[in-house]
Protein backbone atom coordinates (compact mmCIF):
# COMPACT_ATOMS: atom_id res chain seq x y z
CA UNK A 1 0.00 0.00 0.00
CA UNK A 2 1.68 3.16 -1.26
CA UNK A 3 0.13 5.37 1.43
CA UNK A 4 1.79 3.32 4.16
CA UNK A 5 5.16 3.40 2.41
CA UNK A 6 5.07 7.20 2.18
CA UNK A 7 3.87 7.52 5.77
CA UNK A 8 6.72 5.28 6.98
CA UNK A 9 9.25 7.52 5.21
CA UNK A 10 7.80 10.65 6.84
CA UNK A 11 7.61 9.14 10.32
CA UNK A 12 11.19 7.81 10.15
CA UNK A 13 12.37 11.40 9.59
CA UNK A 14 10.67 12.67 12.76
CA UNK A 15 12.84 12.53 15.87
CA UNK A 16 11.56 10.75 18.96
CA UNK A 17 10.64 12.93 21.88
CA UNK A 18 13.23 12.25 24.55
CA UNK A 19 11.11 13.25 27.54
CA UNK A 20 10.38 11.84 30.96
CA UNK A 21 7.09 10.05 31.47
CA UNK A 22 4.65 11.90 33.70
CA UNK A 23 3.95 10.25 37.03
CA UNK A 24 0.28 9.90 36.03
CA UNK A 25 1.23 7.79 32.99
CA UNK A 26 3.70 5.67 35.00
CA UNK A 27 1.15 5.08 37.78
CA UNK A 28 -1.56 4.15 35.29
CA UNK A 29 0.77 1.76 33.44
CA UNK A 30 1.88 0.08 36.66
CA UNK A 31 -1.74 -0.29 37.74
CA UNK A 32 -2.69 -1.90 34.40
CA UNK A 33 0.22 -4.39 34.41
CA UNK A 34 0.02 -5.27 38.12
CA UNK A 35 0.19 -9.06 38.58
CA UNK A 36 -0.07 -9.65 34.81
CA UNK A 37 2.18 -11.46 32.34
CA UNK A 38 3.60 -8.61 30.25
CA UNK A 39 5.44 -8.93 26.96
CA UNK A 40 7.58 -5.90 26.24
CA UNK A 41 10.16 -5.25 23.55
CA UNK A 42 13.85 -4.52 23.73
CA UNK A 43 13.91 -1.10 22.05
CA UNK A 44 15.89 -0.27 18.99
CA UNK A 45 17.43 3.20 18.86
CA UNK A 46 14.37 4.56 17.02
CA UNK A 47 11.87 3.16 19.55
CA UNK A 48 10.61 4.57 22.84
CA UNK A 49 12.08 2.81 25.89
CA UNK A 50 9.44 2.27 28.54
CA UNK A 51 11.06 -0.75 30.20
CA UNK A 52 12.55 1.14 33.15
CA UNK A 53 8.97 1.92 34.25
CA UNK A 54 7.75 -1.67 34.32
CA UNK A 55 7.12 -2.76 37.89
CA UNK A 56 4.56 -5.00 39.51
CA UNK A 57 3.97 -7.50 36.70
CA UNK A 58 4.05 -11.18 37.61
CA UNK A 59 6.23 -12.13 34.61
CA UNK A 60 8.16 -9.96 32.17
CA UNK A 61 8.57 -11.46 28.72
CA UNK A 62 9.83 -10.28 25.34
CA UNK A 63 9.75 -11.41 21.75
CA UNK A 64 12.36 -13.77 20.37
CA UNK A 65 13.13 -15.64 17.20
CA UNK A 66 13.26 -19.42 17.45
CA UNK A 67 13.51 -21.65 14.37
CA UNK A 68 12.58 -18.68 12.17
CA UNK A 69 9.36 -17.95 14.08
CA UNK A 70 8.61 -15.04 16.40
CA UNK A 71 7.73 -16.35 19.85
CA UNK A 72 7.47 -15.10 23.43
CA UNK A 73 10.16 -15.84 26.01
CA UNK A 74 11.06 -14.78 29.54
CA UNK A 75 13.00 -11.48 29.48
CA UNK A 76 16.33 -12.12 31.14
CA UNK A 77 19.95 -11.25 30.44
CA UNK A 78 22.35 -11.96 28.85
CA UNK A 79 21.07 -10.83 25.46
CA UNK A 80 22.21 -11.38 21.89
CA UNK A 81 21.12 -10.05 18.49
CA UNK A 82 18.94 -12.34 16.38
CA UNK A 83 18.78 -12.48 12.57
CA UNK A 84 16.45 -9.42 12.55
CA UNK A 85 19.21 -7.52 14.41
CA UNK A 86 16.99 -7.31 17.52
CA UNK A 87 18.21 -8.21 20.99
CA UNK A 88 16.74 -11.26 22.68
CA UNK A 89 17.74 -13.45 25.63
CA UNK A 90 20.47 -15.99 24.90
CA UNK A 91 18.73 -18.68 26.96
CA UNK A 92 15.21 -18.89 25.54
CA UNK A 93 12.48 -19.92 27.96
CA UNK A 94 9.41 -19.96 25.72
CA UNK A 95 5.98 -19.15 27.18
CA UNK A 96 2.54 -19.24 25.56
CA UNK A 97 0.36 -17.00 27.71
CA UNK A 98 0.60 -13.21 27.74
CA UNK A 99 -1.91 -10.86 29.35
CA UNK A 100 -0.55 -7.56 27.99
CA UNK A 101 1.65 -6.73 25.02
CA UNK A 102 3.57 -3.44 24.94
CA UNK A 103 3.98 -2.76 21.23
CA UNK A 104 6.36 -0.36 19.47
CA UNK A 105 5.55 1.23 16.13
CA UNK A 106 6.64 3.93 13.72
CA UNK A 107 3.34 5.66 14.36
CA UNK A 108 -0.17 5.29 15.77
CA UNK A 109 -3.47 7.07 15.42
CA UNK A 110 -5.95 7.63 18.24
CA UNK A 111 -8.17 4.84 16.88
CA UNK A 112 -5.40 2.41 17.83
CA UNK A 113 -4.13 1.77 14.32
CA UNK A 114 -0.42 0.97 14.32
CA UNK A 115 2.07 1.53 11.54
CA UNK A 116 4.95 -0.90 11.84
CA UNK A 117 7.99 -1.43 9.68
CA UNK A 118 6.04 -3.33 7.04
CA UNK A 119 6.99 -6.94 7.65
CA UNK A 120 3.82 -7.83 9.57
CA UNK A 121 5.71 -9.54 12.39
CA UNK A 122 3.72 -7.94 15.22
CA UNK A 123 0.39 -8.40 13.41
CA UNK A 124 1.12 -12.13 13.05
CA UNK A 125 2.25 -12.45 16.66
CA UNK A 126 -0.66 -10.49 18.13
CA UNK A 127 -3.22 -12.36 16.02
CA UNK A 128 -2.13 -15.53 17.85
CA UNK A 129 -2.92 -13.83 21.20
CA UNK A 130 -6.32 -12.29 20.44
CA UNK A 131 -7.49 -12.41 24.07
CA UNK A 132 -4.53 -10.31 25.26
CA UNK A 133 -4.51 -6.53 25.69
CA UNK A 134 -2.37 -4.53 23.25
CA UNK A 135 -0.83 -1.21 24.32
CA UNK A 136 0.98 0.87 21.71
CA UNK A 137 4.06 2.74 22.96
CA UNK A 138 4.91 5.97 21.13
CA UNK A 139 5.62 9.65 21.58
CA UNK A 140 3.52 12.71 20.73
CA UNK A 141 5.41 13.30 17.46
CA UNK A 142 4.45 9.86 16.15
CA UNK A 143 0.77 10.06 17.10
CA UNK A 144 -0.95 11.14 13.89
CA UNK A 145 -4.51 11.81 12.68
CA UNK A 146 -5.02 8.70 10.59
CA UNK A 147 -3.11 5.62 9.51
CA UNK A 148 -4.51 3.56 6.64
CA UNK A 149 -5.70 0.20 7.90
CA UNK A 150 -5.86 -3.17 6.21
CA UNK A 151 -7.80 -6.27 7.27
CA UNK A 152 -4.71 -7.97 8.79
CA UNK A 153 -3.74 -4.94 10.92
CA UNK A 154 -4.21 -5.48 14.66
CA UNK A 155 -5.68 -2.54 16.60
CA UNK A 156 -4.27 -1.42 19.94
CA UNK A 157 -6.55 -1.22 22.98
CA UNK A 158 -4.59 1.70 24.47
CA UNK A 159 -1.74 4.03 23.60
CA UNK A 160 0.94 5.48 25.84
CA UNK A 161 2.93 8.64 25.17
CA UNK A 162 5.19 10.39 27.65
CA UNK A 163 2.27 12.45 28.94
CA UNK A 164 -0.90 10.56 27.96
CA UNK A 165 -2.52 7.16 28.53
CA UNK A 166 -5.12 6.97 25.77
CA UNK A 167 -7.93 4.39 25.87
CA UNK A 168 -9.11 3.33 22.43
CA UNK A 169 -12.75 2.54 21.75
CA UNK A 170 -12.63 -0.61 19.63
Amino acid sequence: MLEKIELRKKLKEISLVNAEYTQIVIDRLQNVIKDKIVCTYIPLENEVNINMHLKGQSVLATTCLEDGETKICIYEEPLEKNSFNVFQPINLKIIDKVDIFLVPGLGFDKKGTRLGKGRGIYDQLLSRHSTSTFIGITDKNHLINEIPSESHDIQMHSLITHDEFIEVNL
